[in-house]
């Protein structure tokens, strides 16, 4: 409140020195012209100078009254000035608290104006400062975003070349051991082929040689045996032949018999008989029927199927002709191909050999000891 009141007197103050000092100037001026009138007309008339002084009552009466007047209208100039002066005080001190109202007001508007600017600038500051924080975070987020991204790629990059380079190297190395493994596995197959191949040469020669020694043992042991029981068979037949050359010579000689007895008895009859073909058939080469024989050539031809192998039916439709020699007893003294399918023929004859030939009678002994038979496979 003091420094209100001294700020209203200090505003005040200039309108009372003014009004101090045009007061003043007016006293000085109308004292100056007081003297100022009295010297021009003391001591001479009309301008014109005069030895003495002549003192006129009613002149010193007018002049008085002029001066009463002058007092009075500079009194009441004085007041109007005053009243002027007072008006301009009162308005000045009405425009000082208008124009301090107003500053205040002013002040006030100013000051809310400056809080609010000030807020306005702290909350633009704090949001730009955050802003800047949120920048600033964000721009080091993203560096450390970017270099931890970088940092991993060329981590990729680096273990992708190590990765590229270890695969290089094994592809390198395993490319160079299978090289070097086919190549000595490449050597142990040649040097085992070739082992084998050895061992198979040698085992095949021992077993040609074993085969060959067995074989002509075999061949020894069989033409031993064939050469016995040739000779047995040969006794035999010989002995055979000479009982059947005795019977048939006892059969010749009772069938010359008998043919002389129906001739006599067709001689007898007058003729009758002649002609009339024999109750027992027709028989040929010594009594031997063409069915016995057929038949035996079958069992022959079954004993060899038995022992032939016939894959896929390769041989089918193919015929060979065959040529056995037997001995009495049914074994095979010999076997021999006269014509037909080659490959046939060869099998045909490995299976003869190893065939069972059925004993043939001894009616037919001499019809089949050595036989033509036409192989075909079944």
């Amino acid at each position: 409140m003091s420094a209100m009141s001294n700020k209203l007197n200090s505003k005040l103050s200039l309108p009372v020195i003014i009004s101090i000092l045009l007061h003043g100037i007016l006293i000085i001026a109308l004292g100056y012209k007081f003297v100022s009138d009295t010297g021009e007309n003391y001591g001479s008339i009309n301008g014109n100078s005069i030895d003495a002084i002549m003192i006129d009552p009613s002149v010193m009466t007018e002049q008085y009254q002029r001066q009463l007047q002058t007092q009075v209208n500079q009194q009441k100039a004085d007041q109007k000035t005053q009243e002027l002066l007072d008006k301009q005080i009162k308005e000045l001190a009405e425009k000082a608290e208008a124009e301090k109202a107003a500053a205040e007001k002013a002040a006030a508007e100013k000051a809310a104006a400056e809080k609010a600017a000030a807020e306005k600038a702290a909350a633009e500051k704090a949001a730009a400062e955050k802003a800047a924080a949120e920048k600033a975070a964000a721009e080091k987020a993203a560096a450390e975003k970017a270099a931890a991204e970088k940092a991993a790629a060329e981590k990729a990059a680096a273990e992708k070349a190590a990765a590229e380079k270890a695969a290089a190297e094994k592809a390198a190395a395993e490319k160079a051991a299978a090289e070097k493994a086919a190549a000595e596995k490449a050597a142990a197959e040649k040097a085992a082929a070739e082992k084998a191949a050895a061992e198979k040469a040698a085992a095949e020669k021992a077993a040609a040689e074993k085969a060959a020694a067995e074989k002509a043992a075999a061949e020894k042991a069989a033409a031993e045996k064939a050469a016995a029981e040739k000779a047995a068979a040969e006794k035999a037949a010989a002995e055979k032949a000479a009982a059947e050359k005795a019977a048939a010579e006892k059969r010749a000689k009772q069938k010359a018999e008998q043919a002389k007895k129906d001739k006599a008895l067709n001689d007898l009859l007058g003729g009758l008989t002649s002609g009339t073909p024999s109750s027992g058939g027709v028989a040929s080469r010594k009594g031997v029927s063409d069915g016995e024989l057929d038949k035996y050539k079958s069992l022959v031809q079954n004993a060899i199927s038995n022992k032939f192998i016939n894959p896929p039916n390769v041989y089918r439709g193919k015929t060979c002709e065959l040529q056995i020699q037997i001995a009495p007893d049914g074994l095979l003294l010999n076997v021999t191909s006269k014509g037909g399918d080659a490959d046939l023929c060869r099998e045909a004859l490995a299976a003869t050999k190893l065939a069972v030939i059925p004993k043939p009678a001894s009616s037919l002994y001499n019809e089949v000891k050595t036989m033509n038979i036409e192989f075909q496979p079944k």
